[in-house]
């Protein structure tokens, strides 16, 4: 393996494991938003009281999965740097700015009002405290957004001009309403919607199974599994559009990926030497397994994600026993993440050998990093990044298989209705309690 070699695998590596964190995390936050604005808008005490644990149970969850994200988010900006300064010396002045917003943004904004929200349990009027969760939501979809601008620009670059070698730009709208960026929007919210209701389906389902918190864990369970069929219905809708879409801008990811041969494959060849010159600009022939992995996987999981909602019908079986459909929603998930690994690498592969379509190929971009510090990086940052995973998952494991009351937000006062009792009725009659 020579430096370029490392540097494609470092990439590949880093940007898949820090993909897992922000894919999760981006949908559980809308899910705890939406819970607590329902919750606060309750009035009944009691019913108010139980939405405020489920925000607070599935607050922890996220916080977790956030606080290590933000960290291999860390990890993924120093491989930037380190290994591809290609990208900045020629497109700097076009990718710069949508990374630096987004650091801004996650960084900072994002940051700053989920620490707010985190520690504003009780400190914070209640509708205020909600806004706060939905401005994390939305700082959270920011900081995706100007990712897939960029993205969306390596794949299809648009708004720009070359001078002397480097990019300057000519329009932030083109660059911003790039179709490559927008597909890439759409395909991925479905995904995250599929992968946040499935993980709520599969925790929920896992107590019920043990008769833990039916109550509780029933709800989330109908709400992950629905979740889930709609954000499937939409990565499978979004990703034929797409599809039909790549024809326009990348023929050669679309002829590779339907596996096209003979006389059609050798006219694609002969079109991207017309367009970028002499050589070989088809991506590596896997990329049509890859594709066909995620389309497999997108197909059975619209199919089959909805099913763990339907055993809540029906009430002469206890909900418990109902094991077939219960135990699918905990099988489902690990396919739900293959399916976001896959798809993000026939998205990735598909653009090789260009870092940027047509004006910075993968060579050019990589930074003159002796053979040895390359593969040191590479060492040192994956070992991290599979220890942060790890990490991750252990701690989510832990604070899901506890329960309703083991959340990281919050505190176990956000009960009103189990604090009150004969000798505080009078006191409680003058205070309204925040949740």
């Amino acid at each position: 393996m020579d430096e370029v070699d490392f540097a494609r695998l470092q990439f590949a590596t880093t940007a898949t494991l820090h993909f897992l964190f922000v894919a999760l995390t981006l949908g559980l936050v809308t899910v705890v938003a939406c819970m607590q604005t329902r919750a606060v808008r309750t009035r009944d005490e009691e019913t108010r009281a139980t939405r405020m644990r489920r925000v607070r149970f599935w607050g922890g969850l996220y916080v977790i999965n956030y606080a290590l994200g933000i960290i291999s988010g860390i990890v993924q900006e120093f491989q930037f740097g380190l290994n591809w300064s290609g990208l900045s010396h020629v497109m700097g002045n076009v990718v710069g700015a949508p990374l630096a917003l987004e650091s801004i943004v996650a960084f900072f904004l994002e940051s700053t009002f989920l620490g707010l929200w985190a520690f504003g349990f009780h400190r914070i009027p209640d509708r205020l405290h909600a806004a706060l969760i939905w401005l994390v939501a939305l700082t959270a979809c920011a900081s995706a957004f100007w990712i897939m601008v960029v993205n969306g620009f390596m794949q299809h670059p648009v708004g720009y001009m070359m001078r002397g070698g480097t990019a300057e730009v000519t329009d932030w709208l083109a660059i911003f309403s790039n179709e490559a960026t927008w597909y890439g929007v759409f395909h991925i919210a479905g995904v995250v919607a599929l992968l946040a209701g499935m993980f709520l389906a599969a925790v929920s389902a896992h107590h019920i199974l043990r008769d833990n918190e039916i109550a509780f864990f029933r709800p989330t369970l109908v709400q992950g599994s629905v979740t889930a069929g709609i954000g499937a219905l939409v990565t499978v809708v979004a990703g034929l559009v797409h599809m039909g879409a790549l024809s326009d801008y990348q023929p050669e990811k679309l002829a590779v990926m339907a596996g096209v041969s003979g006389a059609e494959l050798a006219d694609v060849r002969a079109d991207a030497a017309a367009a970028f010159g002499p050589g070989d600009w088809l991506p590596p022939a896997w990329l049509e397994w890859t594709s066909s992995v995620m389309i497999l996987l997108g197909v059975v999981l619209l199919v089959l994600a909805w099913i763990p909602a339907t055993a809540v019908r029906g009430t002469e079986v206890p909900l418990s026993r109902k094991r077939l459909r219960l135990r699918l929603a905990v099988v489902l998930l690990p396919f739900g993440f293959l399916a976001l690994i896959s798809g993000w690498l026939t998205r990735e592969i598909g653009r090789q050998p260009w870092m940027v379509t047509g004006e910075l190929t993968v060579q050019q971009a990589v930074s003159g990093v002796p053979l040895t510090g390359m593969a040191v990086s590479f060492i040192v940052f994956t070992a991290l990044l599979l220890l942060l995973a790890a990490v991750d998952w252990s701690l989510i494991s832990h604070y899901a298989r506890r329960g309703p009351d083991a959340g990281l937000v919050g505190d176990a006062d956000l009960f009103p209705a189990r604090r009150r009792s004969s000798e505080t009725e009078v006191a409680d009659t003058d205070v309204r309690p925040s949740y």
